[in-house]
């Protein structure tokens, strides 16, 4: 199975191909340079320490997680293209995709991938959506869950892409373990990492014709990048401190249950 990645630059993406091309035959990985500012919905100065500080600890926690590096460790003979924000749906770079023969392409963390792009691959793309579809769509998918109380909807999907924005049909969700003591980004990196193993197991059942999806049904909530300011970064703080991870473990059976969640199929 040949298999192409189309991601981005950060360490957790470059952690992403590294595991990836140790689990596949991985020929190819696109990085996307990332670029999200969220200083722009900054009014004051308290404010901007709030986002400075949240994104610190994100920062942090990915570096124990998922080290510094942002360049994926690749077999030498894989190719590794570092584009501009948007820059895999250029046409010259689909060419180059399409050059690899892969039978399957896998996308974590890119911008809006266009109907070229989703067309060249013909069915064959699976992405890794970082938020549990279709309770919560959008930017910040696993933000929200813990501003609304609610860290039960942290996780992500793994589905197929279409030409709609995370509404492909859904091969699998995937949870991280909620702890005692979490932080929201402890929660991130588990769920990365969860996703990323679902993600290679997906990607084989796909090539072995074995692979079920299911279509998404329902609306959710969608949240866009405008949406994240500093007084939602002090609410999911405050449902920290005033004992939301325990509230939640202490009632995890009942809230579990109102979940409807896809699985891979067994072994």
């Amino acid at each position: 199975m040949r298999a192409v990645l189309l991601t981005s630059s950060m360490a957790r993406h470059a952690w992403v191909a590294s595991t990836l091309a140790r689990e596949l035959d991985l020929v190819g990985v696109w990085q996307e340079e990332k670029t999200f500012a969220p200083e722009r919905n900054v009014v004051s100065g308290d404010d901007l320490e709030v986002i400075r500080a949240h994104f610190a600890a994100r920062d942090a926690a990915e570096a124990r997680d998922f080290g510094g590096d942002v360049v994926p460790k690749l077999s030498p003979s894989a190719t590794l293209r570092r584009v501009g924000g948007n820059g895999c749906n250029a046409a010259a770079e689909i060419a180059a995709m399409m050059a690899l023969r892969p039978d399957i392409g896998l996308v974590f963390g890119t911008g809006i991938l266009k109907g070229d792009l989703i067309r060249a691959f013909g069915g064959r793309l699976l992405n890794i959506h970082l938020g549990l579809s279709p309770y919560y769509r959008g930017a910040g998918t696993n933000f929200w869950p813990l501003v609304n109380r609610e860290p039960e909807y942290v996780g992500a999907t793994i589905h197929y892409i279409d030409e709609g924005i995370d509404t492909g049909p859904i091969v699998a969700h995937v949870r991280p373990e909620i702890r005692p003591g979490d932080s929201g980004h402890d929660l991130g990196n588990r769920t990365i990492i969860a996703a990323t193993g679902a993600l290679a197991r997906a990607a084989e059942l796909h090539v072995a014709g074995r692979l079920r999806s299911v279509p998404q049904a329902g609306h959710g909530r969608v949240y866009y990048r405008k949406d994240f300011t500093a007084g939602a970064v002090r609410g999911a703080q405050e449902n920290f401190r005033t004992g939301m991870i325990e509230e939640y473990l202490a009632d995890r059976a009942r809230r579990d249950a109102a979940l409807s969640l896809v699985s891979l199929p067994a072994a």
